[in-house]
């Protein structure tokens, strides 16, 4: 034995030990340990099958020996499955720190002769087979363990280096790896994000430190996707995850561009809990992306002869572009108030992003269409020779793979004429020189440049505008490429067509477009895009994808021109195509319209029509929106649309109001035109308390009376919520509007005390707290019976512990007694438990005990020794410090 065994030939007397190991472990290790110098396989490979199947003491007296060899290797007969074996089994026998060690002996990258491929002691295979025992072996020391183990691979895989960060192209959405192949890089991201997961939802402060320890972009999206997967996973239990969510969302090492889809969805988790958390979005947004603006005017600069505010327009854009997709990745809902607005003008200006949590999957081995050649090269040629170019450039490809193909060259194109429309000017016949793919190219860019307000040369769009739209559907041109490579016929130039012909008869500033020109715009839209065959396709679509009506009107070609007539019309009665414009809707609204698209662009152009032609349109009402004899589908999409995009106006109010009772009679779900915004009936709620509010309407009022006596009671205080919130956001409330809305809260808390079936109705009181518009003596005491009516409003998600805080200087009685009904049953549940503990309980029993009312001091120090029994044991020292100044209210409520 002492000449190590150099021959690689069987040695039977080994299967005798693995036969016996079992059986006596300290014998048979004693035995091994004597082969160290042995570079033979099959001792090798043994060695590894008993340490998997002893006594992890036992296994982990093989050191030596696995210390020895890992210097040259492991054996190439070793059998990954008891390597990964002998690793679990010292875990789970607790011999974590030899346990440790092995793993990463077998998992942690090394270094290679390969930049850009580390080394690893497993094949690939064998590694994402055996990682995820371990994972599951490490328990809650696998964060610690595993991280380090993808930052190496990263690093040693040149993602990583002190000049950049590509890490996160590994996976552009944390939650799915998408069509990408299996592999080691993909495997630590899953361990590290699932780990992460459990790390975060059982100490969040700790794992956020672990996570953070080095700034790697692949980290950051795991870290933000690991607090939202604790939400909601139930992990708000945990005192300090909100906290620490919130403050991921405010901390710009969480906002490079690369984190958009994670932080997307954590805000929408955060702002379920706690939507002030959101509030830093504010500044967020308009400081804009975080990247050098000076280096990108001057990447953007075409020439010296550039004015400033040319360039400043096409920065513009591309900020805008930003904007739009990080605003939409938070959503609608989640946005703070101030941010929603943009956000829809965005969407109206830019068009809706139907998936803004998709990835986009922006980097793999199939990059998706690439072009011949690049923006940059096309704006060096001359508007022949970029129009010759696209004539006689063929794809030769078969759609496999990254080849240029006629699609990725139209994506180029469009790009640069949406920053420079003029590039094709002076090339006449387009329509008949160039294949449909790149018609469609041309004029997707022309109508995203009039978006960005650049001015087109109008008689060149109108004639490559009216060439396309009395093209037939047949392309003469052989279809090249793959799927999707060749546009194979004209309806996809058309649809582009309409839709900047939607764009062009806008009523805009800039840019400023001659009034005949639009006028001949307004006959293209009138007279050439009536097609039939665009209905028919819209027509004959399946609805059922999942698109609400008001996106689809965006994204066909027979809604989007019903939505150019609305354009049209919004001129107002004097423009000269007005009649011709108003017949043409006429004649579209006519149509029995399954998906409902022409019926969510009347729901949405609801204002401007009431602006424009009031007579005709009150005439069409019941046709369009429904009477108090009923609501078909058709018409319950264009009101819940018109009630969707539009705020409270008594005016609008008057005119649906037989529309909302027959909804709110309606036995079925209503169809919903929109779904940006609340649910239907609840919308319908907010408008009635709102006329109520500003005192256009009365409880009595046959809405009003129809939506308090059918709705749900969960949905009646959705609504009052919904109102109280939008006080908190608004600065400044009159008193009338105020003091209007504190009688109806109050008439409805007394139907509640008559109908204890419907306490749900007061689910949302928190709102009044939180909008800083009522007076604590008004509304404290009103928390307290809304508690005793609803012990569920205790368990509510919105935290009101500082405001209760506050409310004990000047009623320290109302604020004990209400802070005991809030936690009455409650112990250590929930988010709004722990805002209560931290910010409300010291503060209230410390203003009890100082308040000279004996009764209530004695109350206080009750409550506190309870609180202290059941595990708030500081809670003493916390008060005693209030008492003696030590800590102020603003230390309590900060």
């Amino acid at each position: 034995m002492s000449d190590g065994l150099v021959r690689d030939h069987y040695w039977p007397e080994i299967d005798y030990l693995v036969r016996v190991a079992e059986a006596a472990p300290k014998a048979v290790v004693d035995v091994l340990l004597a082969l160290q110098d042995s570079n033979n396989a099959w001792v090798r490979r043994s060695v590894f099958t008993i340490g998997a199947s002893i006594p992890a003491t036992e296994a982990a007296r093989l050191k030596p020996l696995i210390k020895a060899w890992s210097a040259s290797d492991f054996g190439w007969r070793s059998d990954p499955r008891d390597m990964v074996g002998f690793v679990v089994n010292l875990l789970h026998g607790g011999q974590a720190k030899m346990g440790k060690w092995m793993a990463n002996l077998l998992f942690r990258p090394q270094a290679s002769e390969n930049p850009h491929k580390p080394d690893l002691a497993l094949e690939d295979y064998w590694y994402e087979d055996g990682l995820p025992r371990v994972v599951e072996a490490l328990g809650d020391e696998g964060l610690k363990t595993v991280l380090p183990w993808l930052e190496e691979y990263e690093l040693r895989s040149n993602h990583l280096t002190e000049n950049f960060d590509m890490t996160d192209f590994a996976r552009e959405s944390i939650r799915d790896k998408g069509d990408r192949h299996p592999s080691v890089e993909q495997s630590l991201i899953d361990a590290v994000r699932d780990l992460a997961v459990k790390a975060v939802a059982k100490d969040p402060r700790a794992a956020k430190t672990i996570l953070t320890r080095r700034p790697m972009l692949l980290t950051r999206k795991i870290t933000l996707f690991a607090a939202t997967e604790a939400l909601r996973e139930g992990g708000s239990q945990h005192p300090d995850l909100l906290p620490v969510a919130a403050e991921l969302l405010a901390d710009n090492f969480f906002r490079d561009d690369a984190c958009r889809i994670e932080f997307g969805e954590l805000a929408r988790e955060v702002e379920k809990l706690s939507p002030s958390a959101l509030d830093s979005l504010v500044d967020f947004i308009a400081t804009g992306p975080q990247r050098d603006m000076d280096q990108l005017r001057e990447r953007l600069r075409r020439d010296d002869e550039e004015t400033n505010e040319e360039l400043e327009k096409r920065v513009g854009e591309i900020v805008d572009t930003w904007k739009h997709r990080w605003l939409s990745a938070v959503g609608t809902e989640a946005l703070p108030h101030a941010l929603k607005s943009l956000l829809a003008e965005l969407d109206s200006r830019r068009g809706v992003i139907d998936t803004p949590l998709a990835a986009l999957n922006k980097v793999t081995s199939w990059v998706g269409p690439s072009s011949p050649i690049s923006q940059v090269e096309m704006s060096a040629m001359s508007p022949t020779e970029l129009a010759n170019h696209l004539a006689s450039w063929h794809d030769a490809g078969d759609g496999w793979g990254p080849e240029p193909s006629h699609e990725g060259q139209g994506r180029e194109l469009s790009g640069l004429l949406t920053t420079n429309p003029q590039a094709l000017d002076g090339v006449e016949g387009l329509a008949d020189k160039l294949r449909p793919t790149y018609l469609r190219a041309i004029l997707q860019g022309w109508e995203a440049a009039v978006k960005a307000d650049l001015e087109l040369n109008w008689d060149h769009a109108m004639e490559l505008i009216r060439q396309v739209l009395r093209h037939s559907d047949v392309t003469p041109f052989p279809v090249e490429g793959g799927n999707w490579d060749d546009d194979v016929d004209f309806q996809g130039a058309k649809r582009a067509a309409v839709n900047l012909l939607e764009e062009l008869v806008k009523q805009r500033a800039k840019p400023a477009i001659p009034a005949k020109t639009v006028g001949v715009f307004a006959d293209l839209l009138l007279r050439e895009s009536d097609d039939e065959a665009a209905w028919t396709k819209y027509d004959s679509e399946d609805s059922e994808g999942g698109t609400d009506p008001l996106t689809l009107s965006l994204n066909r070609q027979w809604p989007t021109r019903v939505r150019g007539l609305l354009n049209l019309m919004s001129h107002g009665k004097q423009a000269p195509w007005y009649e011709d414009a108003r017949s043409a809707m006429e004649r579209a609204i006519e149509r029995t319209d399954r998906p409902g698209a022409s019926r969510a662009v009347i729901g949405e152009g609801l204002g401007r029509l009431l602006t424009v032609d009031p007579e005709w349109l009150k005439q069409r009402i019941p046709e369009l929106f429904g009477s108090a004899d009923g609501v078909s589908r058709e018409q319950q999409i264009a009101l819940t649309t018109a009630m969707a995009t539009h705020r409270y106006h008594v005016a609008l109010y008057e005119l649906l109001a037989p529309s909302m009772l027959a909804a709110i009679r309606s036995r079925e779900p209503l169809a919903v035109g929109w779904g940006g915004g609340s649910e239907p009936i609840q919308r319908i709620g907010e408008w009635v308390i709102s006329a109520i509010i500003f005192g256009h309407k009365t409880v009595a009022d046959p809405v009003a009376e129809a939506f308090f006596a059918s709705s749900e009671p969960k949905v009646r205080g959705a609504a009052i919520g919904r109102i109280a919130w939008s006080l908190m956001n608004a600065s400044s409330v009159d008193d009338a509007i105020r003091d209007r809305f504190a009688d109806f809260w109050d008439r409805r808390v007394e139907h509640v005390r008559h109908h204890q079936e419907d306490k749900q109705e007061l689910s949302e009181f928190f709102w009044f707290v939180k909008s800083g518009k009522f007076d604590s003596s008004w509304w404290l005491p009103r928390l307290k019976e809304a508690v005793e009516l609803d012990p569920e409003v205790a368990a509510e998600r919105f935290m009101i512990g500082k405001e209760i805080a506050n409310s004990a200087d000047s009623d320290p009685r109302g604020a004990l007694e209400t802070t005991k009904l809030l936690l009455t049953n409650r112990d250590g549940a929930g988010m709004s438990v722990w805002d209560l503990s931290r910010h409300a309980v010291p503060m209230v029993i410390a203003r009890a005990i100082s308040s000279g009312d004996g009764q209530l001091e004695q109350e206080a120090v009750q409550f506190m020794n309870k609180l202290g029994e059941n595990g708030n044991s500081g809670l003493e020292n916390e008060v005693q410090d209030i008492l003696s100044g030590k800590i102020t209210q603003d230390d309590v409520t900060e």
